[in-house]
Formats: C-alpha cells, structure tokens, sequence
C-alpha cells in the first residue's frame, strides 16, 4: 500500500481525512471551487481588458486556466461515465442533454424578454458559454469510439485535429466545433490520467516547479500582456481572425496554439499540485460548480447590458470590490437553494429502450 505523503500544516484544513464516506475526494472538490471563481472573475473583468493591461492579464491568466483545468477533471472522471456497473451511463449524458437544453432556452428567453436583444434562437449555437456543455456532450458520444484505440494515437490525433482546425475559417460556434476539437486533448488527458498519476502532484518536487511555472507565467503574461491575442486563448476563432496571429505565415500560425497548449498545460499541472488534498472552509461548495457556471451567466448579461462595470473601474477601490464581489457571488450561487432547478432537471429519466446499450469492456483504462 502506497504511504500517504505528509500533510502539510494549513489553517484551512478542517479534517485529516482525503475523502468523505462515500469516498468523494475533497481535491477535486477544492480544485473546481477556485476554478468556477476564476470564471466568475474573468468575466467580471472582461470588460476591462481592453483598457486596463493589468486586466487584460487577469483574464489571460484566468482564461488559460480555468476551462482547460476543468474539463481535464472532467475527462478523468468520464471513466464512470464509461465503465459504470452496469456499462456506459447513458442516464448521465441524457441528463447534461436537459440542462443543456433547458439552460439554452432560458438564456434565450432571458435575451430577448428580459434585455430586449436580438437574438438568433438556435439550439445548435450554445448560447453564453454554455459551450462547455455543449462540447462535453460531444465528448461522451465520441468517448466509447475513442476508447477503442490506444491512447497515444488519439492523444496525438486529437493534438493535430486541434491544431489543423485554426485554418478552418468555418469552424466557429456552430456546435462549438472549433471549442470542441481544442480542447478535447484536455478531456482525454484527464480520462487517461490515473490516480497514481494524480498522487504524484503532491511531493515536494511537484509544487517546487508549480510555483516557478506560475511566476513564470505571470512574468510572461505581464510582458506581453497588450499583444495576448484573445481569441486564441477562448478557442473560438480560426489563426486568420485573431490578431497577431494572422500577422504570421500561414504555415506557422498553428505554433500560437502550441503556446497555448504549452501555458495551460503548465498552469494545469501547476494549479492541481498547489490545491489542497484535505476538507477546507469552500469544499461542499465545489460539489456544485454546474449550477454557478450557468446562472451567473445571467448576472454577467445583465452586468453588460446595464454597464454596472462603471460602478468598478474608476477607481481603485471598486476594483478590489469586484474581485471580492466575484468571490461572494461564488458562494451564494453554490448554496443549495440555486440546486432545486438543477435537481429537478436531472430527475428526468431517459426512455428504457435507449438504455439497452452494450456495456462497456471491463478492462480498465489504458496508460
């Protein structure tokens, strides 16, 4: 049995165990908690950034992060998805296929009666960013496919795809094609990371290099900070719309995007060693990111649409206030009052005769 490495003193941890009862890791619950703030935070300071360079930076950072990192953790816990006791989980699927749906229409509903936007109603094009869940549902009808081939051709290929569709001036938001094929090798590098792999972040050796990539990223990102091409970073724009980008020979333009890969991976890598393992104050809080990733959508349109970022941006003090307002905002969404609709949605069963799939192999996932 592998000897638990020694825990770290913290004023935050709550208990010495990794895992509640029911053997849910509080890592992951940790991870995602601070990982659906930097969403939160970024949008906050979206409007920023093009004025404010030390904005503009803020949301790189955040943006290369937080998206990336979270569908890795949902890529490494597709396995359940996969290889259920009873073969692939088609109820889970169905159920993100509801929300997503219904999230969609409300969004939309939320546009045109409540802003009075013009919007297009399409059920293809996700709204807001609901994109998220939009690739994900791509992910687990593509992953028992996928899962027949050894890992490294489709680390690989996928790797390429992602690189190749930045020429692709027709991929867009149309099913979030170009969203879904960059940041699928995230999903299967989560899929096929093990737990002995994850056990590894936590020595010393680990959270040395996470601390000198973050400070060297953050150094890189400050330097360049008014020439980080935007859209590169949200993944939803090919090579020859995104600024500085397009100003590159063609043939080379896809090394942008090997940045890219190059910064999120590291800030991956970098943000799960330094996460803590144990229970804190904001862990149940991270058992709940969906509902936040969705409803404060609707707070961020209406922050846009009625200009309350003026209220922050003139001076110092309001700009500290949005960051804690962000923070605040992260909680009260995480409370179980904002879980009642999403509950009710994933009570939704799916037709028996879709159920009668072919259950999965019950090897367990290659390395």
């Amino acid at each position: 049995m592998t000897a638990q490495p020694k825990r770290l003193k913290n004023p935050f941890y709550t208990k010495n165990e990794y895992a509640d009862s029911a053997g849910r890791q509080y890592f992951f619950d940790n991870a995602k908690f601070v990982l659906i703030y930097f969403v939160v935070l970024a949008h906050a300071v979206s409007p920023f950034k093009s004025g404010h360079s030390l904005y503009a930076e803020l949301w790189a950072l955040c943006n290369t992060l937080h998206m990336p990192c979270m569908i890795f953790i949902s890529g490494y816990f597709a396995k359940k998805y996969l290889r259920g006791p009873d073969g692939i989980n088609v109820q889970r699927l169905f159920t993100y296929i509801v929300i997503f749906f219904a999230a969609q229409a409300a969004v939309t509903c939320f546009e045109l009666f409540v802003l009075k936007n013009e919007v297009a109603v399409s059920f293809f094009s996700a709204r807001s960013s609901l994109w998220f869940l939009q690739c994900l549902i791509g992910w687990l009808i593509l992953l028992p496919v996928v899962d027949k081939f050894k890992p490294k051709y489709i680390m690989l290929g996928g790797f390429l795809f992602a690189l190749a569709i930045g020429y692709d001036t027709k991929a867009g938001d149309l099913v979030s094609l170009s969203r879904m094929f960059v940041h699928f090798p995230f999903f299967m590098a989560g899929y096929y990371c093990t737990p002995a792999l994850i056990e590894k972040l936590y020595t010393k050796k680990a959270r040395i290099f996470a601390v000198l990539f973050t400070l060297f990223s953050v150094g890189i990102f400050f330097i360049f900070r008014e020439k980080v091409p935007v859209s590169l970073i949200t993944c939803n724009r090919s090579y020859g719309s995104i600024d500085y980008v397009k100003e590159l020979a063609v043939p080379l333009r896809f090394l942008a995007r090997v940045i890219f890969y190059f910064f999120a991976s590291g800030l991956i890598i970098s943000f799960l060693a330094l996460t803590p393992r144990c229970k804190t104050f904001y862990t149940r809080f991270g058992a709940r990111t969906l509902q936040v990733y969705i409803l404060h959508r609707f707070l961020y349109l209406a922050y846009l649409e009625y200009d309350w970022d003026k209220y922050f941006v003139d001076t110092f003090r309001g700009r500290i206030s949005m960051i804690f307002i962000a923070l605040a905002l992260t909680f009260v969404l995480s409370t179980k009052p904002f879980a009642l609709v999403f509950d009710l949605l994933q009570k939704f069963k799916i037709p028996k005769f879709l159920l009668k799939l072919k259950p999965a192999k019950p090897e367990g996932v290659p390395v």
